[in-house]
């Protein structure tokens, strides 16, 4: 593999500083992109804007990215049919007139984590459903779009890397067998595993200041003015009568319409299909099932149960309903259009070999004492540059694994360092998946989501490094 030198980190640099300076997520990744590509083609820059064309283009080879992005223009249309046909407000009501249960800003928020942690099969999804569940009630108690969407991310992150029958334990479970398989460390992948989630704190402690932001009501920083700008839009913590009204308008008018079961038959039917789909897909074993596919399947599966019931209960008839399945697919044109870049970036950081050049210049440069928060940190700026976990863990466990070996340090520890470190980046960086469906999930504006919940992901991730400090000075 060609050694591009200080090259290989230039372009997630200009990608992410044109993202917070420019707020304009797309055209700082097609940027980014552009000198990605320059640099590959010898710094040609017309060869470079070549790369960028074909690029795209060359995204849609990959079963995996394809899937995904149609899915995520698919669950456009199913949002749009359960709004459209009252499921959404008559949740709403559910929750809030009729039993009581959401009463006010805390126990929305709350809700919105609860949702997120028991739908933990799936990243996209489990964020998908918590906010279409939760986005009115946060509207009718003022719970700002950035408080929300900080919320859903961290819950999500949190509770998928730290599972075990999903996507994210199989991919670690797997990159603990090469080691065993190499014979660098012995035992079963999952006893393994299940001892390092302990020290996956990045999760545990992301969990626990959630809850602590929530129950205390407490804010500060870029989140605390997001909040209190939102809060303008309020008249004695109500939505004022011209967003009502603007929500009643897109409500057809039918004996059918404003029934809970019109949001919970769609959204069921795609959730439920999912852990179906990945026992099929992987042969009976949940962990081995491939998530892209079983997040196609549930969405098309989602779709085809949708069209039986608004068309059983005549609710739409079949123009109609692909009318407005239309136009949640047209709503979707934004998000689907960054994430296929997103997926074309981590492309050409794997090209430019961005995460093992990080690795390397940093490798053997500090104390054993210092082994696990130099795991961590540098998994944190791995996944920052590239916005995936996924892809800085597959480099960097292999690395805390072995390190660890070399100074004596419990590779728990380093397993545990090298996850948190990786999901640091899916909560802060503007060209992660996670956080850009994150975004649209709660009608956030994405640079303004990634701005307000960076410095809190900053100050936990600061404690987990003192604490990896503390167990490896004290080892």
């Amino acid at each position: 593999m060609q050694d591009y030198g200080i090259w290989t980190i230039i372009t997630p640099i200009v990608t992410i500083l044109l993202a917070i300076l420019t707020r304009q997520v797309m055209l700082s990744l097609m940027l980014g992109i552009l000198v990605g590509f320059t640099v590959i083609n010898d710094h040609n820059i017309l060869l470079g804007v070549r790369g960028t064309v074909d690029g795209i283009i060359d995204t849609f080879a990959s079963a995996g990215n394809t899937r995904t992005i149609v899915f995520m223009v698919m669950i456009g249309g199913i949002m749009r049919l359960v709004v459209v046909t009252g499921g959404v407000r008559a949740l709403v009501q559910l929750l809030t007139n009729k039993t009581r249960l959401i009463k006010n800003r805390t126990a929305t928020q709350l809700l919105a984590i609860l949702i997120t942690s028991l739908i933990f099969i799936e990243s996209s999804i489990n964020q998908l459903v918590a906010g279409a569940s939760t986005k009115n009630l946060a509207r009718q108690y003022g719970v700002a779009p950035e408080k929300m969407s900080y919320l859903i991310q961290t819950a999500c992150v949190s509770v998928c890397s730290s599972a075990i029958i999903n996507g994210w334990g199989a991919v670690i479970m797997g990159l603990i067998g090469v080691q065993i398989s190499q014979g660098l460390i012995s035992g079963e992948p999952f006893d393994i595993l299940i001892k390092s989630i302990g020290y996956n704190l990045m999760a545990w402690l992301s969990l626990a200041t959630i809850l602590f932001y929530v129950l205390t009501n407490i804010s500060w920083g870029p989140m605390k003015k997001a909040e209190d700008k939102y809060q303008q839009h309020f008249v004695s913590g109500k939505l004022t009568n011209t967003t009502k009204q603007s929500e009643e308008d897109e409500i057809i008018e039918h004996p059918n319409a404003y029934s809970v079961l019109n949001f919970f038959i769609p959204i069921l039917s795609t959730v439920l299909m999912v852990p179906v789909a990945l026992y099929i897909t992987g042969d009976g074993d949940f962990t081995k099932g491939s998530g892209s596919t079983s997040v196609y399947w549930g969405v098309m599966f989602g779709t085809a149960v949708s069209f039986c019931w608004f068309i059983g209960r005549r609710l739409l008839n079949i123009d109609n309903f692909f009318k407005e399945l239309f136009i949640g697919y047209a709503s979707m044109l934004k998000i689907s259009s960054i994430m296929i870049l997103a997926f074309l970036m981590g492309n050409v950081s794997s090209e430019l070999n961005t995460g093992a050049y990080i690795a390397e210049v940093t490798h053997g440069i500090m104390a054993p004492g210092f082994s696990i928060g130099f795991i961590f940190i540098i998994s944190a700026i791995m996944s920052l540059a590239t916005g995936t976990s996924w892809g800085t863990f597959a480099i960097m466990i292999p690395i805390g694994v072995q390190l660890g070996l070399s100074v004596g340090m419990p590779i728990e520890y380093m397993i545990g360092a090298a996850i948190s470190g990786s999901i640091f980046g899916d909560m802060t960086s503007p060209i992660s998946a996670d956080a850009i469906v994150a975004s649209m999930a709660t009608d956030c504006d994405h640079i303004e989501h990634i701005r307000t919940q960076m410095p809190y992901a900053i100050v936990t991730a600061s404690v987990v490094l003192a604490i990896y400090l503390y167990l490896g000075f004290t080892n």
